[in-house]
């Protein structure tokens, strides 16, 4: 095969690797979708290991490698190998070897780990220790490359070692391994030490916006431990201070992450001297907060970092700083309490109530600012007060001060938002979601608040997309649903807004959780879900027609059930494709809990259905959702049917007493049997139990001559419990 033939092969592989990815992260590792795109993996792997094994695929510059080579420009342009690329990078990972006769275990084994997040592959020792707990042989990480010296003996191609390879000795290896000894002696140069040290700050910094920061400072720190331990003694003061300034150079957030790593006593304790000396006191001030936040955390980390913290702390910088705070923080007290003091005076007429008479423009115009400054001031019980009084005037009997609420409300929420006080601003919008849900007429207030509940509910579900009160979500998602009779332009906003929440993002999460249940959070999952509008039908649709699982269809069905009415074009739409039986029952099924009486017409045809099944579940859901039109639409298939439908149609005419049925049923008790004579006979008791419920004088003539016929001169003869039956109607109906 040529190269061409190789690399075309090779990014075919990536592309369906990226696929398998894709599907393990949103469907269990049982599902069919998952073992499809596995199985077609391992086929087209298999067929290249055929013309080359072993395959190495490796990333240099954000570039695509195949056995060495760059791939195509415009298969580097890819998304697919794009986020192949990404998956490297973010996972450390500098090569992947597959070798002939990989089998799917280890194929999926494999899929596993690149799925997970760098901190949950450390978590569990790593990529390649994965991999070796579920026996993959065919497959290695970071595979060292060897050349042959002679049939008995391989030595590393290496040996003449460059800097790039010291680098990654510096930064992974064992501090006792071989490699290491190999660079001892031109550790002896100090400018040598200085250059890799420089690479190594090069290539941090180049990873500071893929790789999480706790990685990237722990590398750091295990290169400086490395090159400590190599550099000549009379060296190290200088290397010291090097390591210092560069470290001082980075960002606050990597300076607080370097110190958190128990590096107090490297190179004598003046690594962590000069670091600190490096640093202007507001830089100081913000490491220092940084620290103290790292050492909440539990386990060795948050040890170390609480360590680190309190040795800062006790050097000038640190009693510096605490002093200057603790002033600064008696000041703002006192400043706090005399702006209370004033603000309150302000509240005297919200506190006298109606007594204190018309509200004074001059306070009206200051009350949204004042209630912000409460909380600005740390006095949030008093803003509470303040806005329960705002929520009372949204439904005052005087429409202007409901509206003038509902600004000011909303100039609040803004200003909440705006100022990144979450909690404060979660609080109001449950308030604001509750007369949000009640309102039934579109206004500008309505749409100023939609648009920044929206916004708020954005960033809660970034937050937390399982949280369990969601009051914005089921206030849209209920104006939305049709439940409630509603103004249209309210039930479009509410609309708009829901799709702009569910973002692509969140619905992978969502998803993902819905079909996995890896984090535990199923359930919340599906209520989000079921919140979202018409947004995910599309893909729960998808899910339920493939699935396989009797349990995760039921738990389909109810969230979709639960999303109502925005499902209805959607379902309509799968109907019309003709889906195999099983997939139209779930669909009739759905229609019947969501659908209204314009939807009957849409079931008249499914009556006629060649699967039993369909047939009934049509039927049922006619008789939820038909309304007036059930009648007509069941008298329309009645004559085409067989008998064993029939009687199940005549028992829903029963049922809805529809008297428009009385002259069909009674022409077919009168028409000539034809077929078993059994299953006519049922049919017959049937229909004259349904004209007794319905109770239409006009049916009497009829049964009573059922009722008395006694054999073959009365023109056609019935079976005794038909007769019975007939009796039993007339009675019914002339009792009434």
């Amino acid at each position: 095969m040529t190269d061409q033939g190789i690399q075309e092969k090779a990014i075919n592989v990536v592309t369906i690797l990226i696929k398998s990815v894709t599907s393990l992260r949103l469907y269990p590792t049982t599902s069919a979708i998952v073992n499809q795109t596995v199985d077609l993996l391992l086929q087209a792997c298999t067929e290249l290991l055929e013309e080359k094994d072993p395959l190495i695929l490796a990333e240099s510059e954000r570039k695509l490698l195949v056995d060495g080579e760059p791939a195509d420009h415009k298969d580097q342009e890819k998304i697919q190998i794009r986020a192949f690329v990404e998956i490297l990078i973010i996972l450390d990972i500098r090569s992947i070897t597959f070798f002939k006769g990989m089998g799917k275990e280890e194929l999926l084994a494999f899929i596993r780990a690149i799925s997970l997040r760098p901190e949950a592959a450390r978590a569990e020792g790593g990529l390649q220790a994965i991999l070796d707990r579920h026996a993959v042989r065919h497959i290695l990480f970071n595979e060292k490359m060897y050349v042959t010296r002679d049939k008995d003996q391989q030595i590393i191609a290496s040996m003449d070692l460059k800097d790039d390879d010291i680098l990654s000795i510096l930064m992974e290896a064992n501090p006792e391994s071989t490699d290491l000894q190999q660079i001892v002696e031109k550790a002896k140069d100090p400018e040598w030490i200085g250059q890799i040290f420089q690479t190594g700050m090069k290539h941090i910094v180049e990873q500071r916006d893929l790789t999480p920061g706790v990685q990237l400072s722990e590398k750091l720190v295990h290169m400086v431990r490395m090159l400590e331990k190599i550099a000549d003694p009379a060296d190290q003061e200088q290397l010291a201070d090097l390591v210092a300034r560069s470290v001082a150079e980075m960002d606050n957030e990597m300076i607080s992450l370097v110190l958190s790593r128990d590096v107090r006593n490297l190179f004598g304790g003046r690594l962590f001297d000069n670091v600190i000396g490096e640093l202007p006191d507001e830089r100081f001030a913000e490491v220092a907060d940084g620290l103290a936040h790292m050492a909440e955390a539990p386990g060795e980390h948050g040890q170390a970092a609480a360590l680190s913290h309190e040795g800062l702390m006790n050097t000038e910088k640190g009693r510096r700083l605490e002093s200057e705070r603790k002033a600064r923080d008696a000041q703002e007290k006192e400043e706090r309490e005399r702006r209370f003091s004033l603000l309150k005076e302000k509240l005297q007429w919200i506190q006298r109530g109606d007594e204190a008479g018309p509200l004074d423009p001059n306070l009206k115009a200051e009350l949204p600012g004042i209630v912000m400054e409460l909380y600005g001031i740390g006095y949030g019980q008093t803003a509470d007060e303040v806005l329960a009084w705002f929520t009372e005037k949204l439904t005052d009997p005087n429409p202007e001060l409901g509206a003038w609420a509902a600004e000011s409300l909303s100039q609040i929420l803004e200003g909440l938002i705006a100022a990144g006080l979450v909690d404060q601003a979660s609080h109001l919008a449950e308030m604001l979601s509750q007369w949000f849900a009640t309102e039934t007429v579109f206004s500008p207030a309505c749409e100023r608040i939609c648009r920044q509940l929206k916004e708020l509910e954005q960033a809660l579900l970034e937050r937390d997309p399982f949280g369990e009160v969601h009051p914005i979500l089921d206030a849209l998602s209920m104006i939305q649903s049709e439940k409630t009779p509603r103004d249209p332009a309210m039930q479009a906003m509410a609309a708009g807004a829901l799709r702009e929440i569910a973002t692509e993002g969140l619905l992978e999460i969502l998803f993902r959780e819905f079909m996995t249940n890896e984090r535990g959070h199923q359930k919340a999952a599906s209520r989000n879900l079921a919140r979202l509008g018409d947004a995910p039908v599309e893909e729960l649709l998808d899910i339920l027609r493939k699935s396989e699982d009797s349990t995760e269809r039921v738990r389909i069905l109810q969230v979709i059930t639960e999303i109502g009415a925005p499902a209805i074009p959607n379902i309509i739409g799968r109907i019309i494709r003709n889906e195999p039986w099983y997939v139209l029952r779930n669909l009739v099924y759905l229609l019947g809990r969501v659908g209204k009486e314009s939807q009957a017409v849409d079931l008249a045809p499914l009556l006629l259905h060649a699967n039993q099944r369909v047939q009934m579940e049509a039927l049922k859901s006619l008789q939820r959702i038909g309304g007036n039109s059930r009648a007509e639409i069941l008298l329309s298939v009645l004559p085409k049917v067989d008998d064993a439908l029939k009687m199940s149609i005549v028992e829903t005419l029963s049922i809805i007493k529809a008297r428009e049925a009385v002259p069909l049923l009674v022409e077919m008790l009168q028409a000539k049997p034809s077929g078993s004579a059994s299953l006519k006979a049922d049919l017959e008791e049937k229909i004259c139990n349904a004209l007794g419920n319905i109770g239409v004088r006009e049916a009497l003539p009829a049964l009573m001559e059922i009722a008395g016929s006694k054999g073959f001169f009365s023109g056609r003869s019935y079976q005794e419990k038909v007769k019975i039956a007939a009796g039993k109607a007339a009675a019914s109906i002339t009792r009434r």
